[in-house]
């Protein structure tokens, strides 16, 4: 698996531990996420950073000289997924990947970590100065000109489109991340060129580009459902060669960004859900992924709201961070007025109708949080996310299964990851609390296995002691 080379080391020690000592994980019931069944009475023993055996506890023994955790009582579980973070870049990283381990999430998809920054990572983690999880991380963001964010890529031309992709696949980009601008042509160009270098496309659907077509050409995740309200709507074709001539306008994005604002009423208006039904199944047929992010997409149509800031997880970001998160300091959204704040409420419902459209018709979803957006906190969105999951239809076993064994096997990576078995490697999180009674008990963490290394609560709730610290200092630089 090519994704285990960046997963080789990359969990540091939140106290000196013997990596030649055993552990024994005893007496505990251990959830088969692929069965979505509890196994009760198990004993998992794990040399290094590998579970090498698991059975019956009246039939495995632990080794002599092991470090023994009393599972009794207690429910393991495969390590979480974040399937949608920024938290890589040392600002990122020393804010987010501590909590991230805190919360049981052991492995994530950085959605823009760029790959000199995620080495740079990953040595931090193995020199011990850095508890973060494994990643699985994007070549830069590849968006059209200008591009939304600064730093991106800019591409805009098919050729500057395939000579980006040849870049990020000589660089160890696990994948290409494309973005709202790009042109059609341009992302024709990129996806095409992504298919002969074998390596996935994943991201935006761009604002010009139908998304039956980013399906069928290969794009492998949809994140925040991006244009699914107007690819839903029984107008899209006129809405989006509105929003394709104010791009050929001479004020070009900037005239388009009026417009789309002006176009959310008659989005809403219009949605025809035969043609969201006929959508989710061509999503279901290509084996297009959705990676909807609900928490960030509740956190963006509901940033007006003061009453945000009264989340005790606050805590856990510095004021000059969290200071970003009032709309009227974010560029995306200080344009914004009372009835355009209305209209985006109201488009956050039809989009969980369209999750729960498109769960029905065998759509598969991961989780992910978006983090490093408004009011999302490290580790414990996924949680709220899970939850979301169960919402919108899932049952908790399907929830976790989601976090869990679907990103192994999105990744063909199930030979080492995604379930408790012998063989795979050691991310596990010991729960207090059945997660197939209650999602929510994801949350009743004892302790957590990062790649073998073994955070107990106490050093757990270091980790936590020592985020709340780091909120409380000046901003770096």
């Amino acid at each position: 698996m090519i994704f285990l080379l960046a997963f080789a080391v990359t969990t540091a020690p939140a106290a000196a531990q013997n990596p030649d000592t055993p552990i024994a994980i005893t007496d505990v019931t251990v959830i088969d996420v692929a069965r979505s069944v509890p196994v009760a009475a198990q004993t998992v023993v794990i040399r290094g950073d590998r579970i090498v055996a698991m059975g019956a506890a009246s039939q495995v023994s632990p080794p002599a000289g092991a470090r023994v955790i009393d599972g009794r009582g207690k429910f393991l579980i495969p390590g979480l997924w974040d399937f949608h973070v920024h938290a890589t870049g040392q600002v990122f990283e020393d804010l987010f990947q501590p909590l991230l381990v805190a919360n049981g999430i052991t492995a994530m998809r950085d959605m823009w970590g760029q790959v000199p920054a995620a080495q740079a990572a990953r040595a931090r983690i193995a020199r011990g100065e850095l508890v973060g999880p494994r990643s699985v991380v994007a070549g830069n963001i590849v968006d059209g000109t200008p591009p939304i964010w600064p730093g991106s890529t800019s591409v805009g031309t098919p050729e500057d489109g395939r000579r980006i992709v040849d870049s990020i696949a000589a660089a160890g980009g696990a994948f290409i991340k494309v973005y709202s601008r790009l042109d059609p042509e341009v992302f024709r160009a990129i996806a095409h060129r992504a298919k002969a270098r074998g390596i996935s496309f994943a991201g935006h659907i761009p604002s010009l580009v139908d998304a039956r077509e980013a399906s069928d050409l290969g794009q492998h995740t949809v994140e925040h459902l991006t244009n699914l309200l107007t690819d839903c709507s029984r107008d899209r074709d006129a809405i989006r060669a509105e929003i394709a001539a104010a791009v050929a306008s001479p004020r070009r994005w900037d005239s388009a960004g009026r417009l789309q604002r002006s176009q959310a009423a008659r989005v809403l208006a219009s949605h025809d859900p035969g043609r969201c039904r006929e959508l989710a199944r061509r999503f279901k047929a290509n084996g297009t992924v959705m990676v909807p992010t609900m928490t960030v997409l509740r956190s963006v149509a509901f940033l007006d709201d003061s009453t945000l800031r009264n989340d005790p997880r606050l805590k856990y970001i510095p004021a000059w961070f969290s200071g970003r998160w009032d709309p009227r300091q974010d560029f995306r959204f200080r344009m914004l007025t009372a009835d355009d704040w209305a209209l985006r409420k109201r488009g956050h419902t039809r989009q969980l109708e369209i999750i729960r459209l498109f769960r029905q018709e065998g759509v598969t979803f991961l989780p992910g949080t978006d983090l490093a957006n408004p009011y999302l906190y490290p580790g414990f969105s996924l949680h709220d996310e899970l939850a979301n999951f169960v919402a919108i239809g899932y049952s908790p076993a399907e929830a976790l299964r989601a976090a869990t064994l679907g990103p192994a096997e999105f990744f063909r990576a199930t030979d080492s990851l995604g379930t408790v078995a012998t063989g795979k490697l050691a991310d596990l999180v010991l729960l207090d609390a059945d997660p197939l009674a209650d999602i929510r008990n994801t949350t009743r963490i004892a302790t957590v296995m990062a790649n073998g290394r073994v955070y107990d609560r106490a050093a757990l709730d270091a980790l936590l002691a020592d985020a709340e610290k780091r909120a409380k200092a000046p901003p770096p630089g």
